[in-house]
């Protein structure tokens, strides 16, 4: 059964159709990347795939067979902590928080007892990103680049089945854009899936499934 599976959804903003009638099936171990000219709608589809934007029309399912788009807003918001990890274009990292506190933020919205020590986890996954000198630190005193390795270890904290990531290596130096993108397909390849948007095609070549923007609608590139 796909961990998600998403069939022909639609969005519109202001009468202006972004998105129409794309369909994704994404399974364990999927590597899917999106790839469009800037601001064509591949924001728009990850937001919709990682539940944080209702689409027009269409349906998203979970590997039980669940409706996720006519769950309640606090079940929906408890599958989505479950079931997705999110990386943001902009990171939106809490800059009041140091970086192993925005890193561990995803721990505080869920009730449920996690299998893992919590700030053992968030360590071990700065640490991976070369960031162990840096767990005390402010957003505002890390680089860009140091900043999106934070909100990558964030999204990956409660294991997620789903890693959906919006330009995961934008700003980055070729070395920890290489970094992120081992550790993002290392993550797929434990039985987890990655869906990305990216506009760097040696990026979108790692990936087992690219899906372009033919008119409004993702198709799988033949």
């Amino acid at each position: 059964m796909a961990l998600l599976e998403i069939t022909q959804v639609s969005k519109s903003f202001d009468g202006t159709h972004i998105i129409e009638d794309t369909s994704i099936t994404v399974n364990p171990g999927d590597t899917i990347a999106l790839t469009s000219p800037s601001g064509s709608g591949k924001s728009t589809m990850l937001a919709m795939a990682g539940l944080l934007l209702k689409p027009d029309s269409g349906s998203i399912c979970t590997e039980d067979g669940t409706d996720a788009l006519g769950l309640p807003d606090k079940e929906a918001s408890k599958l989505r902590q479950n079931l997705i990890g999110f990386v943001f274009q902009s990171t939106q990292l809490v800059g009041s928080l140091r970086a192993i506190e925005n890193v561990t933020a995803p721990a505080s919205f869920t009730k449920e007892k996690l299998p893992f020590d919590v700030q053992e986890r968030a360590c071990d996954l700065l640490e991976r990103f070369g960031l162990a000198d840096r767990m005390y630190h402010y957003p505002h005193q890390l680089s860009v680049g140091q900043k999106r390795r934070v909100a990558v270890a964030r999204a990956m904290l409660l294991s997620p089945k789903v890693l959906i990531a919006d330009e995961p290596t934008n700003d980055l130096d070729a070395e920890s854009a290489e970094e992120v993108e081992n550790a993002l397909f290392e993550y797929a390849g434990k039985g987890n899936a990655l869906l990305y948007a990216t506009h760097i095609p040696s990026l979108a070549a790692r990936a087992k499934t690219t899906m372009t923007l033919q008119g409004k609608t993702f198709k799988v590139k033949q």
